[in-house]
């Protein structure tokens, strides 16, 4: 009878085990899905980049003379910003 119980409990933990496990694997097949899904929308973003590299160099280049000869009026001007930006967010 002890033995009946107990063999009875075991393939309880074992449905509940298998059902565990088919929920885990569902769980990973959507976040999979999910991550497929973020990385083509990464190559469409970084296939577009591509074709505007050239220009994205050039104001690259452009921000770095800026930036390395008008320094304090640059930054002068990125705290107004910043500062302006936070004022009106906590508003």
């Amino acid at each position: 009878m002890f033995a009946k119980a107990r063999l009875k409990e075991l393939d309880d933990v074992k449905r509940m085990v298998v059902l565990q496990s088919d929920i885990h694997r569902g769980l990973l097949q959507i976040e999979s899905t999910a991550l497929c899904e973020r990385f083509a929308r990464f190559d469409a973003a970084r296939a577009k980049l591509k074709t505007h590299r050239p220009l994205l160099v050039a104001v690259a280049l452009f921000g770095g003379f800026l930036a390395t000869r008008r320094w304090p009026v640059l930054a002068a001007r990125l705290r107004s910003v910043v500062f302006r930006k936070s004022t009106v967010a906590t508003s």
